[in-house]
């Protein structure tokens, strides 16, 4: 594979926002697992020390090489913990964007500001995803509402394409159930617009 197809990206925010949990639904819609790992059973693939498993929670950075659309995508499974912090750091260096995930019951957490002045502080584009939008509790558009005040406009809902036959990155779950007309996706994508141009190019 030539390395203009290949893209480095970072899942960054505060911990248990799902950041595991995605990229182990990242490897498992596109094929390469055949099981959809959870890090509640310790047998997700970015979660392997035995730290880990044991505390579960990320510790060191993992890599989640990910093949899509003609396109390997390595993404950089990041600890949400600030004892961690280190591992994030190091991995902004080798990353072409990163994308914050914030937790639809929390909203925007300390976790997820601060991944937002890591990445503006290397100037890398940023994407934000609204995980466990179907859990209890959940409002995906407070959410977009607290973003928009907190970031202004350039924060930007992205509308997902509906699901296809082929899968598609922006429905990517963390559940093995694909999302149909009558069930919500788990995780919803935005976009700060003057990084659209790039973080679209990888659909």
């Amino acid at each position: 594979m030539e390395s203009k197809n290949i893209r480095n990206i970072a899942l960054l925010g505060h911990g248990n926002t799902g950041k595991t949990s995605l990229a182990e639904s990242m490897l498992f819609v596109t094929g390469a697992t055949d099981r959809l790992g959870k890090v509640s059973d310790g047998n997700t693939v970015c979660d392997y020390d035995a730290e880990e498993i044991k505390r579960q929670i990320t510790i060191s950075s993992s890599l989640a090489p990910v093949t899509y659309a003609g396109n390997k995508i390595n993404v950089l499974d990041c600890p949400g913990y600030f004892d961690f912090v280190g591992d994030v750091l190091c991995a902004l260096r080798a990353v072409e964007a990163g994308v914050i995930l914030c937790s639809a019951k929390d909203g925007i957490s300390v976790g997820a500001e601060r991944s937002w002045k890591y990445l503006k502080a290397a100037n890398l584009p940023t994407a934000f995803v609204v995980s466990k939008c179907d859990e209890e509790h959940g409002d995906y558009f407070a959410v977009v509402d607290a973003l928009r005040a907190k970031y202004g406009s350039i924060v930007a809902p992205v509308p997902s394409p509906p699901p296809t036959a082929r899968a598609s990155l922006t429905w990517c779950t963390t559940s093995a159930t694909p999302p149909t007309a009558q069930r919500a996706p788990r995780v919803r994508f935005l976009l700060p617009m003057p990084a659209m141009p790039k973080i679209c190019a990888w659909n």
